[in-house]
């Protein structure tokens, strides 16, 4: 049976003014039909080699630029493709402007960051953030089993006081701090620069789920803001910490694994670390005014059964 979009190719072909903007509706006439995954999801879209849509449009000489799915259209830019491992941070060559800004004074920053990851030579920013987002090993991670290192919750007016939930619980009121700190001792390593640590589920008033350690993830800095604003990369981190500890906040069902799941390429892991909790032990001991020292002396931790008092 034909291909259906070797009418795509065919009709983009045709002489054509750039930048070329289609609506999903256009579109959806031309090839007979779009399936639903073209309606909801950045990655269908995709530069990619392999699949039967992107090689229509790259045959005939034509990248995906920007998508936007609320409006329901995409805007080609001439140019060819260039695999990932020579794309580097290099925008692509077409003759249109570089930046969504430089076309339109109202500035969409999704949109505008879809347009600089694909001039880029990437397939999407779920892929992006995936190359450049890190998780703690799964070993490391079961040793603190499925709740929170330390009772914790986030309010930074109160940061840095003792205080007690309406349910009873004493916790710690904190800012990222503690979470930072829980993320940093699990790998072993020091902080770096321009990176943010990252919740996959933000339930900041949760104290089970702040400082889980299968809550955590650690992104560059300017990535950081996509991982609770970015549909995509929220489904995906999710379902990516779902996939690697099994553990899920109290009340929240298994996430839907995302249709591109299996061709994302994901930042290495640190080591393992053999054994947790000596290493949280010598962290604390070596920084007795830390939060997360704190409240473990006052109120407990993961590994003690009330307050520490060998720390």
């Amino acid at each position: 049976m034909r291909n259906k979009y070797v009418k795509l190719t065919e009709w983009m072909s045709m002489p054509h003014a750039e930048p070329l903007r289609v609506t999903f509706a256009q579109l959806d006439a031309l090839v007979g039909g779009l399936p639903p995954s073209a309606l909801r999801d950045r990655n269908w879209w995709g530069n990619t080699l392999g699949n039967s849509q992107s090689a229509a449009w790259l045959k005939a000489g034509w990248l995906v630029q920007s998508v936007e799915l609320r409006t329901a259209h995409a805007t080609f830019v001439r140019g060819a493709h260039r695999p990932r491992s020579d794309a580097g941070l290099r925008p692509a060559r077409t003759g249109a402007p570089r930046t969504t800004w430089a076309r339109d004074p109202i500035l969409h920053g999704a949109t505008a960051l879809d347009d600089l990851v694909v001039r880029a030579g990437w397939s999407s920013v779920e892929a992006v953030v995936a190359a450049n987002t890190v998780f703690l090993h799964p070993d490391t991670v079961a040793q603190a089993g499925s709740g929170a290192v330390f009772p914790v919750v986030r309010d930074p007016t109160r940061r840095g006081q003792l205080g007690e939930l309406p349910d009873g619980r004493k916790v710690l009121f904190d800012d990222n701090a503690t979470p930072t700190d829980v993320f940093l001792w699990a790998a072993n390593r020091i902080k770096g620069p321009d990176v943010q640590f990252n919740h996959v589920w933000s339930r900041s008033k949760d104290p089970d789920s702040y400082t889980a350690l299968w809550n955590l993830c650690c992104t560059p800095a300017f990535l950081a803001k996509t991982s609770d604003s970015h549909p995509g990369v929220v489904s995906m981190l999710r379902y990516r910490s779902y996939d690697l500890y099994g553990v899920l906040p109290e009340g929240v069902g298994g996430p839907l694994r995302p249709g591109h799941y299996g061709e994302l390429t994901w930042a290495a892991m640190p080591p393992t670390v053999d054994d947790l909790e000596a290493v949280f032990r010598a962290r604390m001991r070596s920084a007795p005014l830390r939060r997360a020292s704190v409240v473990a002396r006052t109120i407990g931790w993961v590994f003690s059964d009330g307050p520490d008092i060998a720390l």
